[in-house]
């Protein structure tokens, strides 16, 4: 007769879930401290809980089908939580598609250069939302399908481990706390599902698990738990930085990032002298211009320009021609970029032995290899330097390069009104710029590097209504996107504040604690001029134009807030608190995504178009490894229980009944919840699939091993391990081969 009825089918399935549900839970919300916001972490921890429901809703299906249905859902998610202005009434469109893979070949250059907690900006949030996703999925599928928990915990360990990695939080055991209670409860489910094949688990007498393995199972959890929440705190080296350092030089080499969010480096680095200039005239190196701005990031052009033959003048730009000040640069570091730091305007650059290239689109001169150590190089600058009244009554320019220096992405309509605003009243584009400078420079805006801000949308509003502080990146990305909104072309610059003058050589000392970030804007006849908007620092060109505002109906000019712009609130004061702009994960490369159209979007280059379909290749190279990864989870898990169990021949022979009935499920023919050895063996055989007595045998040994007290042999052990594999060998050459493949990633 059957067995006394155990846990109910349902019981299990809500056992199943809660722990699938807790287990995503907790990854997404250790994940998504990597990002700036609660709501990102809640709009991942929708993603998680929704991926494992469709896991648990699907369990019962054939791998193949559980994934396709996943992967619609994914498609969803990524519609509605990266791109949900090109979805249709939620559902995925062409425009999705098209825009995720724009965001995909984009993934390793954003996460090389971000820092953590980063922007949830669209490359970032895309690979969140899909790793989290595909960590979920396949966690239910190891853990439940293929019976391993522990191997299914590894997906979800590694985006946990990960935040752990980027992040530099003191308290953390909270997260391992949740997830650790998640894994066991994981595993407690697996459990119950291995004991209902042989018996009752529950009892009405003892209303639950029975009392002795309740109490033992109890009891190691809560001590599981105690460990996890204590251990790290008396553990040496709690509240330290990570093991992977992702802010130290790369082969002692020095590592100016041409932006991003380089508040790791302002705060970790420790000030390195980079350069020796020799001059009359000192005044700020530029590295690098910025001309593209996404919403986050402001990103150097890949264009190098044309070689340079040793002495001769660099192209011609349209700078006026007037006094030059030769500069000697010595190297006393070795760089890791290719970028040559040079006074703007440069008028000729001669580096020994090198091939040099200059862009006069952005006054950006490079090298083949970064310069080292011991290298000296000389350039001539122009020291021609326009008054206000020049800048003034400069003509307005017509847009450049199709209108890129006044491209800002949707979302900065606040900026732009107040940009609006604090320009009121200002005609020319000197005087727009000068009053957005002297808005930022007054007093009202601090310096500090303890901020969360970055450089994203979010960030510049915040930064300009709320906190009203930060560093050179905060100050230089607003006073840039805000000319953009009222018309101006600007663009964001890299490169190095006046050193240390030392007094035996009379050179400038140029260290990384120099390294900075400003603005420039165009003017016509003039090119690109310099504007400071960080109070700490002074640049020596903006002296000739930071002059008294002309009378305005015999009156001082005023600013957005009534008073009036005065020389000496512009430009007054020259701090020590900027620090480095250190960072090894340096972006030379990454362009502008494309020229601003007609129609006001972006022409994307076409060949993004080609590292949209590497990074789509990937992704289904990872997704068929993943796919695979089942039935080996599978081989490998018998295996080991066969091995686990061979010292003992009794259970040795249960174990190998249970791995019949699994392999046998997969081929259509699945062991019910209380259904007996005998009831099974006869459905089987109903089937005509099996003959010659292997599945009477096997059932034989297995009900002596489950309810004789007499202790079965090694030899019968190895007769049953026979019979079992045999009959499962005629099912598999009944059922045909394309069952027999369906099988192997079919709900056990």
């Amino acid at each position: 007769m059957a067995h006394a009825a155990g846990t109910s089918t349902r019981t299990h399935r809500l056992i199943g879930l809660l722990a699938a549900l807790l287990l995503a839970a907790a990854t997404a919300l250790a994940f998504g401290r990597v990002f700036l916001g609660i709501s990102t972490t809640m709009q991942l921890l929708g993603v998680a809980v929704t991926a494992a429901c469709l896991a648990v809703a699907f369990e019962r299906r054939s791998l193949l089908l559980s994934t396709l249905a996943s992967a619609v859902g994914l498609a969803i998610a990524v519609g509605l939580i990266v791109f949900p202005t090109s979805t249709w009434y939620g559902l995925p469109t062409n425009d999705t598609v098209r825009a995720a893979l724009d965001a995909a070949a984009l993934v390793g250059e954003q996460a090389k250069i971000q820092a953590a907690p980063a922007e949830p900006i669209a490359p970032l949030l895309l690979a969140a939302v899909v790793s989290l996703w595909a960590a979920v999925f396949s966690a239910h599928a190891l853990a439940f399908r293929a019976g391993s928990p522990l191997l299914g915990l590894v997906p979800p360990v590694a985006l946990v481990a990960f935040a752990d990695t980027v992040l530099e939080e003191f308290v953390k055991p909270l997260y391992g706390l949740l997830f650790l209670a998640a894994a066991l409860l994981v595993v407690f489910a697996d459990g119950l599902a291995r004991v209902q094949g042989w018996g009752p688990v529950w009892s009405s007498a003892h209303r639950g698990v029975t009392r002795t393995a309740g109490r033992g199972a109890r009891r190691l959890a809560l001590t599981a738990l105690s460990a996890a929440f204590l251990a790290p705190i008396v553990v040496p080296g709690f509240g330290s930085k990570a093991l992977i350092d992702f802010g130290s030089p790369v082969n002692g080499r020095v590592a100016i990032d041409p932006f991003v969010s380089i508040q790791h480096s302002l705060t970790q680095q420790t000030s390195v002298e980079v350069f020796r200039v020799t001059t009359t005239q000192p005044e700020y190196l530029r590295l690098v211009s910025l001309p593209d701005f996404d919403g986050v990031l402001w990103k150097p052009s890949t264009d190098e320009g044309p070689v340079l033959e040793a002495g001769n003048p660099v192209p011609a730009t349209d700078v006026p021609s007037g006094l030059t000040e030769p500069v000697t640069i010595d190297v006393t570091a070795d760089l890791a970029q290719t970028y040559v730091p040079t006074p703007y305007p440069v008028k000729s650059v001669a580096i020994p032995g090198r091939t040099v290239r200059f862009n006069p689109d952005t006054g950006t001169t490079f090298v083949e290899h970064p310069l080292e150590r011991g290298e000296s190089y000389r350039v001539t600058a122009s020291v021609v330097r326009p008054t206000a009244d020049d800048l003034r009554n400069a003509s307005t320019a017509a847009p450049l390069e199709n209108g890129r220096y006044l491209y800002t992405p949707a979302g900065l309509t606040e900026v732009g009104d107040l940009a609006l605003r604090w320009t009121k009243g200002a005609d020319s584009d000197f005087d727009k710029a000068m009053a957005i400078q002297h808005r930022l420079r007054n007093g009202e805006f601090t310096y500090t590097v303890h901020t969360p801000l970055h450089g994203g949308t979010r960030s510049i509003i915040d930064f300009l209504t709320e906190s009203k502080a930060g560093f050179c990146q905060q100050f230089s990305t607003a006073m840039a996107v805000m000319l953009r909104k009222v018309g101006v072309q600007s663009r964001v610059v890299v490169g190095f504040a006046i050193g240390d003058r030392l007094p035996a050589s009379g050179q400038y000392s140029i260290k990384t604690d120099s390294a900075h970030s400003w603005v420039e804007v165009y003017f016509p006849d003039w090119g690109w001029m310099p504007f400071e908007p960080t109070p700490t620092r002074v640049n020596p060109v903006t002296t000739a134009y930071n002059a008294p505002a002309p009378a305005c109906n015999g009156a001082l000019c005023s600013g957005s807030d009534g008073q009036p712009i005065r020389p000496d609130e512009v430009g007054s004061t020259r701090g020590k608190g900027q620090q480095g702009l250190l960072d090894p994960r340096s972006h030379v490369g990454g362009g502008p995504r494309g020229a601003v159209g007609e129609s006001g979007t972006i022409d994307t280059p076409a060949e993004d178009g080609g590292l949209a379909r590497i990074a789509l290749l990937v992704g289904l190279v990872l997704a068929g490894i993943g796919f695979l990864l089942v039935p080996p989870a599978h081989a490998l898990r018998r295996r080991i229980r066969i091995r686990g169990a061979a010292a003992e021949p009794r259970r040795l022979i249960l174990v190998t009944y249970e791995q019949f009935t699994e392999r046998a499920a997969g081929l259509g023919l699945g062991r019910r919840s209380g259904e007996t050895l005998e009831e099974y063996r006869r459905k089987v055989m109903d089937t005509g699939y099996v003959s010659n007595g292997h599945l009477d045998r096997l059932t034989r040994l297995a009900t002596a091993a489950a309810y004789s007290s007499r202790e079965p042999d090694g030899e019968q052990a190895g007769d049953a391990g026979v019979a079992a594999e045999t009959a499962i060998r005629e099912i598999k050459r009944a059922v045909g081969p394309t069952r027999w493949l369906v099988g192997l990633y079919r709900r056990r």
